[in-house]
């Protein structure tokens, strides 16, 4: 069974509010992992814009995949593009890590 980590993030009040909240977005990856027999071993949640780099726990999710004990964990699910990254910077650190990013939402899959 796959071990993966789920991003979930909205970036304003309407957002929050709307079809983009936090429960939609959970629900949503939670579903899609137990439909492909993937493990959830870490939840990840930001209510912050992605314009900048620097977001808590996108900085925490990027720690929690480097980190050596967690070298088998190398498959980040988030709802689409914008949900995780919105800048370079942070596209970039993703790419290094050398995962494998689903998104769901875009039925798309990126990395190995």
């Amino acid at each position: 069974m796959k071990q993966v980590v789920i991003y979930v993030r909205v970036s304003s009040r309407e957002q929050k509010e709307g079809g983009f909240s936090i429960p939609s977005q959970r629900k949503l990856l939670t579903n899609y992992a137990i439909k492909n027999d993937f493990k959830v071993v870490k939840e990840f949640e930001d209510d912050e814009t992605a314009k900048k780099a620097g977001r808590t726990s996108f900085n925490e999710m990027v720690s929690f995949l480097k980190d050596r004990k967690n070298k088998d964990i190398n498959t980040i699910l988030v709802e689409k593009t914008d949900r995780l990254y919105r800048n370079f910077k942070d596209y970039v650190i993703v790419d290094e890590l050398g995962v494998t990013v689903y998104l769901v939402k875009e039925n798309e899959i990126i990395g190995k």
